[in-house]
């Protein structure tokens, strides 16, 4: 026998559910009040990534100085908010100078100041944004110093020259990568810590990226950033000694096809570096010496140069810094074929030692330059000091 649910408790359950149903929909929707003041757009932009890590673009019009966007989102997420007039058409150096970075989060947010003034807009509602303003706050000064030469690199058209500008910013970068660090032990379940990790986890050490890594939860181990993050640190520990070499095709100064495979059953010295490196151009005479020193004992270099931008420059210096003697390529950079990408390589020099298995064995340089070459030379003469004494007597 059916027993009859009295019609109240029915409506109960009716009401209660509708109310879950609201509190799941508004804690995955952003909805975004603008109240601009100053100068006048008709136009809003907002760029951001949504749950799903899919990059979405939204514009809206701007009535009496007020707009609202609203999305769905289940997380906080790094955004760009822009402002414009319809119809006109930007560069994208003007939709930077008329850009503010944010973030989103679900809930009412809202964001006011003058569009003359990008710097004075001020996000309400946001957790995140609070995180991201202390952030900001404490690297300000940094970049401040750091103007000049961004202004002094962004109007440099020569590839070389802008290179070697490039390479100045390392001091400040180095500062405010440890600004960031102690950021991460303050705020160590972070979304705005995880989002400033994926631009610099290929700047650390393997060891600091795992553990940084390590202290984000699950949830936002599983968010898009989190991914690229795991990937980023699969990549660098792919290429660590004892895994096992990626093979690369490339083109030497001289025309030839070239593949890592080729030389297998030799030790192989990869060489990263670059002309616009002075680093890179200091080593090359050390270089010289490990050549004359093992060449003999089949000692293979292979010299791999990120000067796709300026190729010219890479064939001189092959000559007039006397490289020639052994093989020279390009990175191809921004290919399929990228064996700086392939080597995770993000400092110059650094230079890989293969065994004749085609096994990595010494990783010398990326973020500790200081005693790689000292590392190298003991790692040569460990390996082909054994290598003469299993040589047969004459």
């Amino acid at each position: 026998m059916k027993t009859k649910i009295p019609a109240f408790i029915l409506f109960f359950l009716f009401l209660l559910q509708n109310l879950s149903a609201q509190t799941s929909i508004s804690d995955s929707i952003f909805t975004l009040h603008g109240r601009m003041h100053g100068m006048h757009r008709d136009s809003v932009l907002l760029f951001y990534e949504n749950s799903l890590g899919q990059a979405v673009f939204q514009s809206r019009p701007i009535y009496d100085d007020r707009f609202i966007i609203t999305d769905s989102l289940t997380r906080p997420t790094f955004a760009t908010v822009a402002f414009k007039d319809q119809g006109e058409i930007l560069t994208d150096s003007a939709i930077e100078a008329r850009s503010h970075e944010l973030y989103l989060e679900p809930g009412r947010l809202y964001l006011s100041g003058d569009i003359a003034k990008m710097d004075s807009l001020k996000l309400v509602g946001s957790n995140s944004e609070l995180e991201f303003g202390q952030l900001n706050k404490s690297i300000a000064g940094i970049k401040a110093e750091m103007k000049p030469l961004t202004e002094r690199f962004n109007k440099e058209k020569d590839p070389e020259k802008a290179a070697r500008i490039g390479t100045l910013f390392a001091p400040y970068d180095n500062r405010i990568k440890a600004i960031t660090c102690q950021f991460f032990l303050k705020y160590p379940n972070s979304y705005v810590g995880l989002h400033e990790l994926v631009n610099l986890v290929n700047q650390m050490g393997l060891d600091s990226a795992r553990h940084f890594y390590e202290t984000f939860d699950d949830q936002l181990k599983l968010s898009y950033d989190g991914k690229q993050v795991a990937a980023a640190i699969e990549k660098i520990a792919s290429v660590q000694p004892g895994k096992p070499a990626v093979d690369f095709m490339g083109i030497d100064t001289c025309g030839q096809s070239i593949a890592l495979n080729d030389f297998k059953g030799k030790y192989v010295l990869l060489n990263f570096w670059a002309t616009w490196s002075a680093p890179s151009k200091e080593s090359n005479a050390h270089l010289f010496e490990i050549y004359n020193k093992y060449k003999a004992d089949s000692l293979v270099i292979i010299g791999i140069a990120d000067n796709d931008a300026s190729a010219e420059a890479w064939r001189k210096a092959a000559v007039s810094e006397n490289i020639y003697h052994w093989t020279n390529l390009l990175s191809g950079a921004g290919t399929d074929n990228d064996i700086n990408e392939k080597y995770a390589i993000h400092y110059l020099p650094t230079k890989i030692l293969i065994d004749p298995d085609g096994k990595i064995i010494g990783r010398f340089g990326d973020n500790n330059i200081a005693h790689a070459d000292l590392l190298l030379d003991r790692t040569l003469q460990n390996i082909f000091k054994d290598l003469v004494a299993k040589l047969p007597a004459r």
